[in-house]
């Protein structure tokens, strides 16, 4: 058994993937070229957000995801201040809310991460995550700050 990252802050440990994802997409690229290497890295993030997705169900209470159990994350999400969030609205089968500021995207620009790859690193995650979590719980993001956007707008919906 590995070691326990639970406690790790969540901004501390995107600060060491994004090194590392940086490291291994740079040494990937003479070898596949940009679109291959990036579809590499986008896999693996899937599958790492999948994966965390599916640790918070099984948090639910009676290990049964909900929207209202999911409505949680925001504290995660929020926690350090990596992300500010806004105009949070919940109805019986939806959550929506702004995230007017990303310290993810703050933080990769710090590293000299390329732009590029910002929405790989952090945007990318929050559709495999939900999917993770549950397939009755759909993702709708129409903007994202990553591309420019003055905000990333969330709309969650449960269906089922």
């Amino acid at each position: 058994m590995g070691p326990d990252l639970r406690n790790v802050p969540l901004n501390s440990r995107r600060a060491i993937e994004a090194e590392f994802a940086l490291q291994l997409y740079t040494a990937a690229l003479p070898h596949l070229g940009q679109q291959r290497a990036l579809a590499v890295l986008n896999d693996a993030i899937d599958a790492m957000a999948t994966e965390a997705g599916q640790r918070f169900a099984v948090q639910a209470p009676g290990g049964v995801p909900s929207l209202d159990h999911f409505s949680t994350v925001l504290d995660l999400w929020q926690a350090g201040g990596a992300l500010t969030i806004a105009d949070i609205e919940r109805t019986q089968s939806s959550l929506m809310f702004s995230v007017m500021r990303c310290g993810y995207m703050e933080m990769y620009t710090a590293m000299d991460i390329p732009a590029a790859l910002h929405g790989a690193l952090s945007c990318r995650r929050d559709e495999a995550f939900a999917a993770g979590y549950s397939q009755k719980l759909l993702l709708s993001r129409p903007q994202v700050i990553s591309d420019g956007a003055p905000s990333c707008r969330f709309e969650f919906r449960w269906q089922g």
